[in-house]
């Protein structure tokens, strides 16, 4: 990769229905940046190999999307990135990747509300509960660049002004969100029935 290169990418990464967008959004207008949305880009650009229908979900061409990403950050010297895979960006061109995470009871409440399956309501309560998307971010970046944003009964322009005290470096940028050390949260999904404790 090239060295200086001048683009900035801000990446926003979390489990599907934890406001990513909305707090993009309100980023955005803050930066003066543009928004890629992921899952728009690799749709309305064909960026994918194919779809799977177990996850209903396209399964994305890696090298095109980073190319993709790449290209427009190049252009426009800051984006930021949205989506639940959004550690795909290249590191050299990663400023920060925030995971925003969200308490599994109130994604379990959202995405029962937008009328979602129950088998992918599961899916993405049980990705959150477990920190899918910080596991998966730490393992293409450096610690330093992977920041987690607790977003529970928070409003998105409030999870925003939280990203930007991090990147001026008014705030840390840390990794500290565990639900699973969270008694009442398991608990509180054990009784509801939406998890089981067999395998």
């Amino acid at each position: 990769m090239s060295r200086g290169v001048p683009a900035r990418v801000i990446a926003i990464s979390g489990t599907p229905g934890v406001g990513k967008s909305l707090a993009a959004k309100h980023l955005a207008e803050a930066l003066g940046a543009e928004v890629i949305e992921l899952s728009e880009v690799v749709l309305k650009e064909r960026l994918y190999v194919g779809y799977d229908s177990e996850t209903l979900s396209y399964v994305i061409d890696e090298p095109r999307v980073k190319e993709y990403i790449r290209a427009l950050a190049m252009k426009k010297g800051v984006v930021i990135v949205v989506g639940h895979y959004s550690e795909i960006v290249d590191d050299d061109i990663l400023e920060k990747l925030f995971v925003i995470r969200l308490n599994p009871l109130e994604l379990l409440e959202r995405l029962r509300r937008r009328g979602w399956p129950p088998a992918k309501v599961l899916d993405n309560v049980e990705a959150e509960l477990m920190g899918v998307c910080t596991v998966n971010a730490l393992a293409e970046h450096p610690r330093s660049k992977v920041c987690e944003i607790d977003a529970s009964g928070r409003r998105p322009e409030d999870v925003s002004k939280e990203v930007i005290e991090v990147l001026q470096g008014v705030r840390e940028c840390r990794v500290f969100v565990d639900w699973l050390e969270r008694g009442d949260v398991v608990r509180s999904l054990l009784s509801s029935g939406v998890l089981s404790l067999q395998g």
